[in-house]
């Protein structure tokens, strides 16, 4: 993949972590060619990393295998009608944009093209994402092994089908808000029990990244890691009664769906 040359459409949060994660990779960033339209943003990019960059989409991206869309679902339909000149049966298009289906972007470059969708999430950016990946029957087999090669530079990538999208949005888009939330309750509880909020910060955030690493390296699921845990008349018990009296478990079910159906209600909009 390192001799691949790659553009690179939007030079936001993601698109700067795909930067980074690719260089990090082994990929050499003279292959790598930003688009961005924010001369501030763009030149930053381009001294930071050392990559090629331009304005606007032109000629150059016809000498590029994979084009990576990476901008807010608003700007898509303009950013495919100005790449649609350029784009061949032989390119791989990855879009990043929350919501847009594959068929939309099918219809807007009006040509068989190799689509790949993807939903990464705020992780990117230490390169821990959870990445969820589709793709159209154009896309080949080597296709698709480069567009994982590509997305597991910010983290780990899982195949799902599209009709999944919206609930993937849901879980692992918004998710990290979830325990975003869930880590800062965790501190309040240390500062209300008498902890510094230095030290009732850090024990939380280690918690949390020590709790979800455990049952990732080991496979454990967490209901049995709940019950190891939690022995009889403990002090863990007497803490998952107040959350089961308040719904805890319901109200983080219900966070998922209704995050879900409004990417559902968003992508309606967007692709219509």
């Amino acid at each position: 993949m390192t001799d691949k040359r790659i553009a690179l459409i939007g030079g936001g949060n993601i698109g700067k972590a795909l930067i980074e994660g690719l260089i990090a990779h082994g990929h050499n960033p003279g292959n790598i060619l930003l688009i961005e339209v924010i001369q501030s943003k763009r030149k930053q990019l381009e001294e930071t990393f050392k990559i090629t960059s331009l304005e606007k989409i032109d000629n150059a991206v016809k000498k590029c295998s994979a084009v990576i869309i990476a901008v807010k679902p608003r700007e898509v339909k303009d950013i495919l009608k100005n790449l649609a000149p350029f784009i061949t049966e032989n390119h791989l298009i990855i879009s990043i944009a929350a919501g847009i289906s594959i068929d939309f972007i099918e219809k807007e470059l009006d040509k068989a093209v190799s689509i790949v969708r993807t939903m990464p999430n705020i992780a990117a950016q230490v390169g821990k994402a959870a990445v969820a990946l589709c793709h159209n029957s154009s896309v080949s087999r080597p296709q698709l092994k480069t567009a994982h090669t590509i997305m597991k530079c910010i983290g780990s990538v899982i195949d799902v089908e599209e009709r999944q999208m919206d609930a993937i949005t849901g879980l692992s888009g918004s998710g990290p808000a979830f325990v975003f939330l869930m880590i800062e309750a965790l501190a309040d509880g240390g500062v209300l029990m008498g902890l510094s909020r230095e030290k009732s910060l850090e024990l939380a955030v280690l918690t949390v990244y020590g709790s979800a690493s455990y049952l990732k390296e080991l496979k454990v699921h967490p209901c049995l890691a709940k019950e190891l845990v939690t022995t009889p008349g403990g002090t863990t018990i007497e803490g998952i009664l107040q959350l089961e009296e308040g719904g805890f478990k319901g109200l983080i079910m219900n966070a998922v769906k209704y995050a879900a159906e409004k990417s559902s209600r968003l992508g309606s909009k967007n692709n219509g």
